[in-house]
């Protein structure tokens, strides 16, 4: 994430990773999950943000994180949340017995005290050196409860950055890390796993829901996860059409394959194809997060997917080429058919074309899409879903395309 530390400074990229709070696990049986993603945030870290509870005041097990913190041997901020009230800042001296000089007062829910804190972490933050033309990738990873989301994000990234259990739930939220992939930054997006909104059980089922959406459509690609071992359900099928309705290229990815020895690549394309045949054409990936066979096919193969929707159409070639789908293209029924003058690239990643035409209410959704996938054909825009926006031309213009 972005974080502006100084005014005068340019915004550095920070990962900030939120852990499990330690002493505190709600559930005892991802008690070691938790501990072991709690260790890999302070190892890995340049920095920790301390946080204790002002309305609380003093605990013991504040004591114990300090304890553990001296332990790391890392570069500590304290600062002390929920400070709204004089009640709460009165409690601030006493944490100063944790060793960590005077808690810095923060409120998450006002927004207040968030610059200070900032500018108390800049002495313990790096700079990272932009590298000139490199666009960062960003890839959502899709896929209903307990498909390998995380353990697929672990496996990828070789830590446990995600707390991984095999009951259903574990994930909530949408988390973003990088990673360098072909010597490209790449933002993988891990979200919470989906199930059908009928069975949403609380508000926290519900925020995941909704942070999954959003996470979608920020993206540039998405990974959607099918088990390999059952069948494909109809949230899969939601979750791929949802993601080209959004105009996100889709890598489809078969995970578990150790449990599923005799799959053929062959053999789940083809499943693939008859069960969603709306992501026919898709890039598939079989892989094994467990034995780690196939993790190097996935990103690769949306890499490719985000370049090619980044690219952009010179506008003599695209009229040229919209000429040629239109004479192969036969629009049924009788009377005034489908007719389009010119075009030309409004956007790049979706690709986004402008299109003259006669009338917009005879391109129905079926020619509409029978010209956007002969266009994404032939200007290779393979996987990759195009958006036409059509704009009727005045009719004393008599000159077209077809």
């Amino acid at each position: 994430m972005p974080m502006v530390l100084n005014e005068l400074e340019p915004p550095r990229a920070v990962d900030l990773m939120d852990t499990g709070g330690i002493g505190i696990v709600d559930r005892e049986d991802i008690a070691a999950s938790v501990e072991v993603q709690v260790q890999t945030a302070i190892y890995a870290a340049d920095v920790v943000i301390f946080l204790v509870d002002s309305r609380e005041g003093l605990q013991h097990l504040d004591e114990q994180v300090a304890r553990h913190l001296r332990g790391a041997g890392k570069e500590v901020v304290l600062a002390a949340n929920k400070c709204e009230t004089p009640q709460a800042v009165a409690t601030l001296g006493d944490f100063a017995r944790l060793g960590y000089g005077e808690a810095l007062p923060v409120s998450a829910s006002e927004g207040t005290g968030i610059a200070r804190l900032c500018e108390a972490l800049a002495p313990f933050l790096p700079f990272d050196a932009p590298r000139p033309g490199a666009e960062r990738l960003r890839v959502a990873v899709l896929g209903r409860r307990n498909v390998g989301k995380s353990s697929y994000v672990n496996a990828v990234l070789g830590e446990e950055r995600m707390i991984v259990n095999e009951l259903m739930g574990t994930t909530r939220d949408a988390v973003d890390l990088d990673l360098e992939v072909d010597g490209r930054t790449v933002t993988l997006v891990d979200t919470a796993g989906i199930h059908r909104k009928d069975r949403i059980a609380n508000a926290v089922e519900y925020f995941s829901l909704a942070r999954t959406a959003q996470a979608l459509r920020r993206s540039d690609v998405a990974l959607l996860l099918l088990d390999v071992t059952q069948e494909p359900s109809r949230l899969d099928l939601a979750l791929g059409r949802e993601a080209l309705d959004h105009y996100k290229p889709v890598v489809v990815v078969g995970t578990k394959r150790d449990l599923a020895p005799d799959l053929t690549p062959r053999a789940f394309r083809e499943d693939v194809a008859a069960r969603m045949p709306h992501l026919r054409e898709a890039p598939m990936v079989l892989l094994s997060n467990r034995t780690g066979e196939g993790l190097q096919h996935a990103l690769p193969a949306a890499l490719a997917l985000g370049e090619s929707a980044r690219k952009r159409i010179g506008t003599g070639e695209l009229n040229r080429t919209l000429a040629l789908c239109l004479e192969r293209l036969r629009f049924r029924g009788r009377g005034e058919k489908p007719r389009a003058y010119y075009s030309t690239q409004i956007g790049a990643s979706p690709p986004a074309f402008l299109v003259f035409v006669n009338r917009k209410r005879l391109w129905e959704k079926e020619a509409l899409r029978a010209l956007s996938r002969a266009l994404g054909e032939r200007l290779g825009y393979a996987s990759v879903p195009i958006r036409l926006a059509l704009r009727e031309r005045e009719r004393e213009d008599r000159s077209h395309v077809h």
